[in-house]
Protein backbone atom coordinates (compact mmCIF):
# COMPACT_ATOMS: atom_id res chain seq x y z
CA UNK A 1 0.00 0.00 0.00
CA UNK A 2 1.43 3.33 -1.01
CA UNK A 3 0.84 6.48 0.79
CA UNK A 4 0.84 10.38 0.12
CA UNK A 5 3.51 11.54 1.87
CA UNK A 6 2.60 15.21 0.50
CA UNK A 7 -0.19 16.15 1.89
CA UNK A 8 -1.11 15.24 5.21
CA UNK A 9 -4.83 15.74 6.34
CA UNK A 10 -6.17 15.08 9.70
CA UNK A 11 -9.28 15.76 11.81
CA UNK A 12 -7.90 18.33 13.60
CA UNK A 13 -5.52 20.22 11.34
CA UNK A 14 -8.67 20.82 8.87
CA UNK A 15 -10.58 21.82 11.88
CA UNK A 16 -8.45 24.04 13.29
CA UNK A 17 -7.94 25.56 9.53
CA UNK A 18 -11.53 26.73 9.33
CA UNK A 19 -11.62 28.47 12.65
CA UNK A 20 -9.56 30.56 11.79
CA UNK A 21 -10.27 31.75 8.60
CA UNK A 22 -14.34 31.57 9.25
CA UNK A 23 -15.90 35.57 8.80
CA UNK A 24 -18.09 36.86 11.78
CA UNK A 25 -20.95 37.87 9.96
CA UNK A 26 -22.62 38.39 13.18
CA UNK A 27 -20.19 41.39 14.31
CA UNK A 28 -20.47 42.62 10.66
CA UNK A 29 -24.22 42.71 10.60
CA UNK A 30 -24.28 44.72 14.10
CA UNK A 31 -21.55 47.01 13.08
CA UNK A 32 -23.83 47.73 9.72
CA UNK A 33 -26.76 48.15 11.41
CA UNK A 34 -24.77 51.36 13.61
CA UNK A 35 -23.68 52.92 10.76
CA UNK A 36 -26.91 52.60 9.14
CA UNK A 37 -27.97 54.08 11.54
CA UNK A 38 -25.58 56.69 12.24
CA UNK A 39 -25.90 57.99 8.92
CA UNK A 40 -29.82 57.91 9.07
CA UNK A 41 -29.63 60.13 11.95
CA UNK A 42 -27.35 62.25 9.71
CA UNK A 43 -30.10 62.33 7.03
CA UNK A 44 -32.45 62.62 9.91
CA UNK A 45 -30.98 65.90 11.06
CA UNK A 46 -30.03 67.78 7.72
CA UNK A 47 -32.67 66.51 4.98
CA UNK A 48 -33.60 70.20 4.91
CA UNK A 49 -30.22 70.99 3.72
CA UNK A 50 -30.10 67.87 1.73
CA UNK A 51 -32.90 68.98 0.23
CA UNK A 52 -31.66 72.28 -0.71
CA UNK A 53 -28.28 71.68 -1.56
CA UNK A 54 -30.32 68.98 -4.49
CA UNK A 55 -32.15 71.89 -5.87
CA UNK A 56 -28.89 74.26 -6.36
CA UNK A 57 -28.77 76.39 -3.49
CA UNK A 58 -25.06 77.46 -1.93
CA UNK A 59 -24.12 76.42 1.56
CA UNK A 60 -24.83 80.35 2.46
CA UNK A 61 -28.43 80.31 1.27
CA UNK A 62 -28.52 76.67 2.75
CA UNK A 63 -27.81 78.68 6.31
CA UNK A 64 -30.48 81.87 5.58
CA UNK A 65 -33.35 79.18 4.62
CA UNK A 66 -33.00 77.14 7.58
CA UNK A 67 -32.47 79.80 10.19
CA UNK A 68 -36.31 80.59 8.82
CA UNK A 69 -39.61 78.97 10.79
CA UNK A 70 -40.02 75.18 9.67
CA UNK A 71 -43.60 75.76 7.64
CA UNK A 72 -41.66 78.32 6.00
CA UNK A 73 -38.85 76.41 4.85
CA UNK A 74 -41.02 73.92 3.41
CA UNK A 75 -42.58 76.73 1.66
CA UNK A 76 -39.52 77.51 -0.34
CA UNK A 77 -39.02 73.44 -0.39
CA UNK A 78 -42.02 73.18 -2.84
CA UNK A 79 -40.77 75.49 -5.47
CA UNK A 80 -37.93 74.85 -7.74
CA UNK A 81 -34.64 76.99 -6.80
CA UNK A 82 -35.29 80.89 -6.08
CA UNK A 83 -32.28 82.57 -8.06
CA UNK A 84 -32.79 85.70 -5.86
CA UNK A 85 -33.75 84.02 -2.45
CA UNK A 86 -31.10 86.20 -0.25
CA UNK A 87 -32.79 89.09 -1.66
CA UNK A 88 -35.94 88.02 -0.57
CA UNK A 89 -35.15 86.84 2.41
CA UNK A 90 -33.40 90.32 3.74
CA UNK A 91 -36.33 92.14 2.41
CA UNK A 92 -39.33 90.72 2.75
CA UNK A 93 -40.75 88.41 5.40
CA UNK A 94 -43.88 87.06 3.24
CA UNK A 95 -42.25 84.07 2.46
CA UNK A 96 -45.33 82.32 0.67
CA UNK A 97 -44.87 85.07 -2.05
CA UNK A 98 -41.57 84.37 -2.46
CA UNK A 99 -41.86 82.43 -5.77
CA UNK A 100 -44.34 84.74 -6.81
CA UNK A 101 -42.23 87.97 -6.37
CA UNK A 102 -39.38 85.31 -8.56
CA UNK A 103 -41.61 84.73 -11.21
CA UNK A 104 -42.31 88.55 -11.64
CA UNK A 105 -39.07 89.52 -11.41
CA UNK A 106 -38.44 86.68 -14.95
CA UNK A 107 -41.32 89.05 -16.68
CA UNK A 108 -40.24 92.11 -15.42
CA UNK A 109 -36.41 92.29 -15.32
CA UNK A 110 -35.32 95.47 -15.28
CA UNK A 111 -37.74 96.08 -11.91
CA UNK A 112 -35.43 96.58 -8.56
CA UNK A 113 -36.08 94.06 -6.18
CA UNK A 114 -38.05 96.37 -3.73
CA UNK A 115 -40.49 97.30 -6.96
CA UNK A 116 -41.09 93.57 -6.99
CA UNK A 117 -41.73 92.98 -3.58
CA UNK A 118 -44.40 96.10 -3.31
CA UNK A 119 -46.21 95.44 -6.29
CA UNK A 120 -46.33 91.60 -5.67
CA UNK A 121 -47.75 92.19 -1.83
CA UNK A 122 -49.97 94.63 -3.14
CA UNK A 123 -50.72 92.42 -6.12
CA UNK A 124 -51.97 89.53 -4.13
CA UNK A 125 -52.48 91.16 -0.86
CA UNK A 126 -55.39 93.37 -2.14
CA UNK A 127 -56.81 92.11 -5.11
CA UNK A 128 -55.72 88.39 -6.13
CA UNK A 129 -58.79 87.03 -3.91
CA UNK A 130 -60.68 89.21 -5.87
CA UNK A 131 -59.73 88.26 -9.62
CA UNK A 132 -60.37 84.82 -8.39
CA UNK A 133 -63.85 85.77 -7.12
CA UNK A 134 -64.18 86.60 -10.97
CA UNK A 135 -63.09 83.31 -11.97
CA UNK A 136 -59.86 84.49 -12.78
CA UNK A 137 -57.40 80.96 -12.44
CA UNK A 138 -53.98 81.39 -12.00
CA UNK A 139 -52.48 80.77 -15.16
CA UNK A 140 -55.02 83.60 -16.09
CA UNK A 141 -53.59 85.82 -13.22
CA UNK A 142 -50.34 85.22 -14.55
CA UNK A 143 -50.89 86.56 -18.37
CA UNK A 144 -52.38 89.70 -16.55
CA UNK A 145 -49.33 89.95 -15.00
CA UNK A 146 -47.15 89.97 -17.59
CA UNK A 147 -47.88 93.69 -18.74
CA UNK A 148 -50.16 94.85 -15.82
CA UNK A 149 -49.00 96.40 -12.84
CA UNK A 150 -50.71 97.67 -9.47
CA UNK A 151 -53.11 99.75 -11.39
CA UNK A 152 -53.53 97.94 -14.04
CA UNK A 153 -55.02 95.33 -11.49
CA UNK A 154 -56.67 97.49 -10.02
CA UNK A 155 -58.72 98.65 -12.69
CA UNK A 156 -60.05 95.14 -13.81
CA UNK A 157 -61.14 94.34 -10.20
CA UNK A 158 -63.08 97.94 -10.01
CA UNK A 159 -64.77 97.41 -13.28
CA UNK A 160 -65.11 93.85 -12.73
CA UNK A 161 -63.50 92.50 -16.14
CA UNK A 162 -63.58 89.03 -16.36
CA UNK A 163 -60.90 87.42 -18.11
CA UNK A 164 -63.10 86.08 -21.21
CA UNK A 165 -63.79 89.87 -21.56
CA UNK A 166 -60.06 91.04 -22.07
CA UNK A 167 -58.39 88.34 -23.29
CA UNK A 168 -59.06 88.84 -26.91
CA UNK A 169 -57.98 92.14 -26.88
CA UNK A 170 -54.77 90.98 -25.10
CA UNK A 171 -53.92 88.88 -28.04
CA UNK A 172 -53.52 92.20 -29.96
CA UNK A 173 -50.19 93.24 -30.55
CA UNK A 174 -49.63 96.66 -29.11
CA UNK A 175 -52.36 96.47 -26.37
CA UNK A 176 -51.88 98.06 -23.24
CA UNK A 177 -54.14 98.38 -19.91
CA UNK A 178 -54.29 101.97 -19.90
CA UNK A 179 -56.30 102.02 -22.97
CA UNK A 180 -58.53 98.64 -21.80
CA UNK A 181 -61.75 100.86 -21.45
CA UNK A 182 -61.47 102.92 -24.53
CA UNK A 183 -60.87 99.20 -26.80
CA UNK A 184 -64.22 98.35 -24.81
CA UNK A 185 -65.38 101.55 -26.68
CA UNK A 186 -64.13 101.32 -29.89
CA UNK A 187 -65.22 97.33 -30.22
CA UNK A 188 -69.16 97.86 -29.23
CA UNK A 189 -69.09 100.23 -32.68
CA UNK A 190 -67.01 97.90 -35.07
CA UNK A 191 -66.62 94.49 -33.64
CA UNK A 192 -63.21 94.06 -34.51
CA UNK A 193 -60.76 93.70 -31.67
CA UNK A 194 -57.82 94.49 -33.45
CA UNK A 195 -59.29 97.02 -34.86
CA UNK A 196 -60.00 98.65 -31.41
CA UNK A 197 -56.80 98.19 -29.83
CA UNK A 198 -54.57 99.45 -32.82
CA UNK A 199 -56.52 102.63 -33.95
CA UNK A 200 -56.75 103.40 -30.13
CA UNK A 201 -53.01 103.03 -29.14
CA UNK A 202 -51.38 104.00 -32.51
CA UNK A 203 -54.42 106.79 -33.81
CA UNK A 204 -52.16 107.97 -36.47
CA UNK A 205 -52.25 104.72 -38.34
CA UNK A 206 -54.94 106.74 -40.05
CA UNK A 207 -53.19 109.89 -41.34
CA UNK A 208 -55.69 112.74 -40.59
CA UNK A 209 -54.72 111.59 -36.56
CA UNK A 210 -51.18 112.96 -36.24
CA UNK A 211 -48.63 111.23 -33.98
CA UNK A 212 -47.97 112.10 -30.61
CA UNK A 213 -44.91 109.49 -30.53
CA UNK A 214 -42.70 108.31 -33.45
CA UNK A 215 -41.42 104.73 -33.47
CA UNK A 216 -38.66 103.30 -35.10
CA UNK A 217 -39.17 99.99 -37.14
CA UNK A 218 -37.36 96.89 -35.80
CA UNK A 219 -38.22 94.72 -38.44
CA UNK A 220 -38.34 96.62 -41.92
CA UNK A 221 -37.95 93.15 -43.57
CA UNK A 222 -41.28 92.15 -43.27
CA UNK A 223 -43.15 92.54 -46.26
CA UNK A 224 -46.50 93.39 -44.71
CA UNK A 225 -44.37 96.14 -42.46
CA UNK A 226 -46.47 99.70 -42.55
CA UNK A 227 -44.16 102.70 -43.18
CA UNK A 228 -45.41 106.11 -42.79
CA UNK A 229 -45.24 108.90 -40.32
CA UNK A 230 -45.36 107.63 -37.04
CA UNK A 231 -43.48 104.27 -37.95
CA UNK A 232 -40.27 105.03 -39.14
CA UNK A 233 -37.25 102.89 -40.98
CA UNK A 234 -33.70 103.68 -39.69
CA UNK A 235 -31.35 105.86 -41.62
CA UNK A 236 -29.11 103.42 -41.92
CA UNK A 237 -31.59 100.75 -43.31
CA UNK A 238 -31.09 98.84 -46.65
CA UNK A 239 -32.47 95.46 -47.67
CA UNK A 240 -30.34 93.13 -48.36
CA UNK A 241 -31.83 91.10 -50.68
CA UNK A 242 -32.12 93.85 -53.28
CA UNK A 243 -31.71 92.90 -56.90
CA UNK A 244 -32.37 94.04 -60.65
CA UNK A 245 -35.82 92.78 -62.19
CA UNK A 246 -34.67 90.93 -65.41
CA UNK A 247 -33.32 93.63 -68.29
CA UNK A 248 -34.87 91.26 -70.49
CA UNK A 249 -38.65 90.99 -69.41
CA UNK A 250 -39.12 94.47 -67.44
CA UNK A 251 -38.98 97.90 -68.98
CA UNK A 252 -36.83 100.40 -67.25
CA UNK A 253 -37.21 104.46 -67.80
CA UNK A 254 -33.87 106.36 -68.89
CA UNK A 255 -34.85 108.71 -66.22
CA UNK A 256 -35.20 106.03 -63.28
CA UNK A 257 -32.11 106.50 -60.91
CA UNK A 258 -32.58 103.11 -58.99
CA UNK A 259 -34.79 99.83 -60.49
CA UNK A 260 -33.75 97.55 -57.78
CA UNK A 261 -36.57 95.64 -55.51
CA UNK A 262 -36.10 93.21 -52.72
CA UNK A 263 -35.66 90.06 -54.85
CA UNK A 264 -39.47 88.86 -54.12
CA UNK A 265 -41.20 91.48 -55.38
CA UNK A 266 -38.69 91.82 -58.51
CA UNK A 267 -39.75 88.68 -59.23
CA UNK A 268 -43.70 88.98 -58.53
CA UNK A 269 -42.89 92.12 -61.07
CA UNK A 270 -41.78 90.05 -63.78
CA UNK A 271 -44.97 88.02 -63.32
CA UNK A 272 -47.12 91.25 -63.61
CA UNK A 273 -45.38 92.66 -66.19
CA UNK A 274 -45.56 89.76 -68.57
CA UNK A 275 -49.12 88.61 -67.86
CA UNK A 276 -49.84 92.78 -68.87
CA UNK A 277 -47.79 92.07 -72.24
CA UNK A 278 -49.71 88.74 -72.97
CA UNK A 279 -52.83 91.62 -72.88
CA UNK A 280 -51.31 94.57 -74.77
CA UNK A 281 -49.97 96.16 -72.43
CA UNK A 282 -46.74 97.79 -71.45
CA UNK A 283 -45.73 98.99 -68.28
CA UNK A 284 -42.61 100.23 -67.39
CA UNK A 285 -40.27 101.01 -64.19
CA UNK A 286 -40.29 104.95 -63.60
CA UNK A 287 -38.80 103.95 -59.97
CA UNK A 288 -37.62 101.97 -56.93
CA UNK A 289 -35.41 101.55 -54.67
CA UNK A 290 -34.78 104.53 -52.83
CA UNK A 291 -32.46 105.46 -49.75
CA UNK A 292 -33.45 107.27 -46.82
CA UNK A 293 -30.60 109.99 -48.26
CA UNK A 294 -32.26 110.19 -51.63
CA UNK A 295 -35.54 110.05 -50.00
CA UNK A 296 -34.30 113.43 -48.20
CA UNK A 297 -33.52 114.85 -51.18
CA UNK A 298 -36.44 114.33 -53.06
CA UNK A 299 -38.41 115.40 -49.59
CA UNK A 300 -36.19 118.83 -49.57
CA UNK A 301 -36.61 119.33 -52.83
CA UNK A 302 -40.92 119.32 -52.43
CA UNK A 303 -40.72 121.61 -49.15
CA UNK A 304 -38.57 124.26 -51.43
CA UNK A 305 -40.68 124.27 -54.36
CA UNK A 306 -44.15 124.01 -52.63
CA UNK A 307 -45.63 125.12 -49.16
CA UNK A 308 -45.51 123.05 -46.33
CA UNK A 309 -48.67 121.31 -46.13
CA UNK A 310 -49.19 120.92 -49.91
CA UNK A 311 -45.48 119.05 -49.54
CA UNK A 312 -46.18 116.88 -47.05
CA UNK A 313 -49.11 115.52 -49.06
CA UNK A 314 -47.33 114.64 -51.86
CA UNK A 315 -43.70 113.08 -50.61
CA UNK A 316 -43.22 110.64 -47.79
CA UNK A 317 -40.82 111.89 -44.86
CA UNK A 318 -37.21 110.29 -44.95
CA UNK A 319 -37.78 107.27 -43.21
CA UNK A 320 -41.46 107.10 -44.18
CA UNK A 321 -41.31 105.95 -47.66
CA UNK A 322 -42.29 102.51 -48.55
CA UNK A 323 -39.29 102.92 -51.52
CA UNK A 324 -36.61 102.73 -48.71
CA UNK A 325 -38.17 98.82 -48.52
CA UNK A 326 -37.95 97.77 -51.94
CA UNK A 327 -41.14 97.01 -51.87
CA UNK A 328 -42.68 99.65 -53.79
CA UNK A 329 -42.55 100.59 -57.32
CA UNK A 330 -43.87 103.72 -58.89
CA UNK A 331 -44.72 102.77 -62.56
CA UNK A 332 -45.80 104.02 -65.92
CA UNK A 333 -46.40 102.94 -69.58
CA UNK A 334 -44.75 103.05 -73.23
CA UNK A 335 -47.22 104.82 -74.61
CA UNK A 336 -46.81 107.72 -71.31
CA UNK A 337 -42.92 107.85 -72.37
CA UNK A 338 -44.10 107.75 -76.26
CA UNK A 339 -46.30 110.70 -75.47
CA UNK A 340 -43.69 112.76 -73.72
CA UNK A 341 -41.66 112.36 -76.53
CA UNK A 342 -43.77 113.74 -79.44
CA UNK A 343 -44.30 116.48 -77.36
CA UNK A 344 -47.50 115.60 -75.05
CA UNK A 345 -45.85 116.38 -72.09
CA UNK A 346 -49.38 116.90 -69.88
CA UNK A 347 -49.59 112.61 -70.68
CA UNK A 348 -50.45 110.46 -67.32
CA UNK A 349 -50.12 107.06 -66.34
CA UNK A 350 -53.68 107.27 -63.95
CA UNK A 351 -55.43 108.13 -67.65
CA UNK A 352 -53.64 105.36 -69.40
CA UNK A 353 -55.39 101.74 -70.51
CA UNK A 354 -52.38 100.09 -68.69
CA UNK A 355 -53.24 101.84 -65.44
CA UNK A 356 -56.71 100.51 -64.98
CA UNK A 357 -55.23 96.95 -66.19
CA UNK A 358 -52.71 97.19 -63.04
CA UNK A 359 -55.61 98.44 -60.46
CA UNK A 360 -57.95 95.45 -61.80
CA UNK A 361 -55.11 92.66 -61.88
CA UNK A 362 -52.02 93.98 -60.19
CA UNK A 363 -53.40 92.17 -56.42
CA UNK A 364 -53.11 88.91 -58.36
CA UNK A 365 -49.09 89.58 -58.07
CA UNK A 366 -49.11 90.42 -55.19
CA UNK A 367 -49.27 94.19 -55.38
CA UNK A 368 -51.37 96.97 -54.37
CA UNK A 369 -52.50 100.31 -55.45
CA UNK A 370 -51.25 102.12 -52.24
CA UNK A 371 -52.39 105.99 -52.77
CA UNK A 372 -55.61 105.94 -54.00
CA UNK A 373 -57.52 109.76 -54.60
CA UNK A 374 -60.35 109.35 -51.88
CA UNK A 375 -57.96 107.73 -49.25
CA UNK A 376 -55.38 110.25 -48.59
CA UNK A 377 -56.98 111.30 -45.26
CA UNK A 378 -55.76 107.51 -44.15
CA UNK A 379 -52.71 107.36 -46.30
CA UNK A 380 -51.35 111.03 -45.59
CA UNK A 381 -50.05 110.83 -49.22
CA UNK A 382 -52.66 112.41 -52.34
CA UNK A 383 -53.17 110.31 -55.65
CA UNK A 384 -50.27 108.84 -56.53
CA UNK A 385 -51.92 106.20 -59.62
CA UNK A 386 -48.39 105.21 -59.77
CA UNK A 387 -47.11 104.08 -56.32
CA UNK A 388 -47.81 100.37 -55.92
CA UNK A 389 -46.31 98.24 -53.27
CA UNK A 390 -45.76 94.03 -52.85
CA UNK A 391 -47.40 92.72 -49.55
CA UNK A 392 -47.51 89.23 -51.10
CA UNK A 393 -50.77 87.53 -52.67
CA UNK A 394 -52.69 86.55 -49.69
CA UNK A 395 -52.74 90.07 -48.61
CA UNK A 396 -53.04 92.04 -51.82
CA UNK A 397 -56.17 89.97 -52.60
CA UNK A 398 -57.82 90.47 -49.40
CA UNK A 399 -57.36 94.15 -49.47
CA UNK A 400 -58.91 94.01 -53.19
CA UNK A 401 -61.90 92.53 -52.58
CA UNK A 402 -62.56 94.90 -49.37
CA UNK A 403 -61.00 97.53 -51.19
CA UNK A 404 -58.91 98.76 -48.23
CA UNK A 405 -55.68 100.26 -48.04
CA UNK A 406 -52.46 99.01 -46.35
CA UNK A 407 -53.61 101.16 -43.52
CA UNK A 408 -57.04 99.36 -43.48
CA UNK A 409 -55.67 95.96 -43.76
CA UNK A 410 -53.45 96.25 -41.08
CA UNK A 411 -56.19 97.79 -37.90
CA UNK A 412 -58.58 94.90 -39.36
CA UNK A 413 -55.88 92.04 -39.48
CA UNK A 414 -54.18 93.42 -36.24
CA UNK A 415 -50.81 93.82 -38.21
CA UNK A 416 -48.51 96.46 -37.08
CA UNK A 417 -44.59 96.42 -37.23
CA UNK A 418 -42.21 95.50 -34.00
CA UNK A 419 -41.07 98.92 -32.87
CA UNK A 420 -39.74 100.81 -30.19
CA UNK A 421 -40.27 104.81 -29.17
CA UNK A 422 -37.77 106.88 -30.89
Amino acid sequence: MRFNRGKRYTYYSSYSHSSRSRIRWDRIAIIGVVVALVIGVAVWFNFDRIQLAIKGYSFDQQNQILALDGDEVDEILSHDKLSHISQWIEQSEKVQYYDEYEQYLSLHKDLEVENVISTIDEIFDNYVPKLTTLNYSNDQIWEVLKTAGVNEVKHLVDQQYTYAQIEPFMKVKGFVFADLDKYMEVYAENQNYNYAVLITTYPFIISENQPETSYTIQNPDDVLTLVKKGFYLSSDYEPSDLVTPDPDKVKVASDCDDSRLRKEAADALVDMFEAAKQEGYDLVINSAYRSYANQKKTYDEYFDTYDEVTAASLVAEPGASEHQTGLGVDLTCQAVIDDHLNGITNSRFGYKPDYKWCVANSYKYGFILRYEEDKADITGIANEPWHFRYVGKEAAKEIFNNSWTLEEYCLNKGVIPDIQEK
